[in-house]
């Protein structure tokens, strides 16, 4: 018995090594780019705008249009833009790793990135472009820059102005998961918010009854936690904060609301939009289920950024998630 269940095992190993040889895709589109490769070619001829300048007035609101604008006097068919966050990616923010090794030059890999002709075809021409694409709140600034020399070579040529949300501690990305219990539900999100400058909470209840209030804890991870370079260099981003609480005694079936809350020390609160979601029926009961798979949590515009170059390698279904 115990050789037929080798036997049968290791088939399923091959098949399983197979399967996931044929559903990859290649290196995502940004390790392409050899930002530690960076080096400067600034010039006061060249130029990047980015309009509007604040982000996010409406409450609540975590993601935003910008428009960029740039030219330079010496244009090339493989000039790119790139996207930071924090706006500043100079080597000021990077702590050496190895005293016997300089660091880049440039100390953060740009979050998206595209072909400055992309939208733009007359700029090879002309050395002028626009680009207009979706920010999400990132809880820190961004600034819009130029390159030239293609992904492998890359050179700065122009930084533009610095971009930010009116808010970019606000709260963001709520997540809800089951409980160890059928009548428990956990909700997460992040925040730019530490424990030393706020107490988080959610307020949540039936919709039209009285809310409750339920503490939450934080957690988060420096970048000393990394193992090394590049993760502590140039592929490092400061994950904000990540919240979770737990609703417990859920009624079956019934609509609940929520809004993840911060009570500041000077006692005034920050509170986010309105989210609602259905209890899950009692064990047993005889209704309907469904069931969704997330391959990745993460936050990421399905717009003209990175996926007008990766979305051709990909099959039709690989947004269907």
């Amino acid at each position: 018995m115990r050789g037929l269940r080798l036997m049968i095992f290791i088939p399923s190993l091959l098949i399983l090594t197979n399967l996931q040889e044929t559903s990859s895709h290649g290196d995502h589109p940004l390790s392409r780019i050899a930002i530690h490769e960076a080096t400067f070619a600034l010039t006061p001829l060249a130029h990047v705008k980015a309009s509007p300048s604040i982000l996010g007035l409406t409450t609540g609101q975590n993601s935003e249009w910008v428009t960029i604008e740039y030219s330079t006097p010496s244009p090339s068919v493989d000039d790119w833009i790139g996207v930071f966050s924090p706006a500043n990616f100079s080597a000021s923010t990077c702590p050496s790793e190895n005293p016997r090794v300089y660091p880049p030059l440039l100390c953060s890999a740009p979050i998206k990135f595209q072909y400055a002709s992309y939208s733009s075809p007359q700029y090879k021409d002309t050395g002028k472009g626009s680009l207009k694409l979706q920010i999400i709140n990132q809880r820190s600034d961004f600034s819009f820059a130029l390159f030239t020399g293609g992904f492998l070579n890359p050179k700065l040529v122009a930084v533009s102005n610095k971009v930010v949300f009116s808010n970019p501690n606000a709260p963001a990305y709520p997540r809800l998961a089951q409980g160890k219990k059928w009548d428990e539900m956990t909700v997460t999100w992040t925040s730019g918010y530490g424990i030393s400058e706020a107490e988080p909470f959610v307020e949540w209840g039936p919709k039209g009854g009285d809310p409750i209030r339920s503490p939450a804890g934080t957690l988060t991870f420096e970048r000393s936690s990394m193992c090394g370079a590049p993760a502590r260099t140039v592929g490092w981003r400061d994950p904000g904060y990540i919240h979770t609480s737990f609703l417990k005694e859920l009624w079956p079936n019934t609509v609940y609301v929520v809004l993840a809350c911060w009570r500041l020390f000077n006692c005034t609160y920050v509170w986010s939009k309105e989210y609602q979601f259905k209890a899950p029926p009692y064990p047993g009961q005889d209704s309907v289920q469904r069931v969704v798979i997330f391959g990745d949590m993460g936050m990421v515009p399905v717009n003209i950024m990175i996926f007008s170059l990766a979305l051709s390698t990909l099959p039709s279904n690989s947004f269907r998630t």
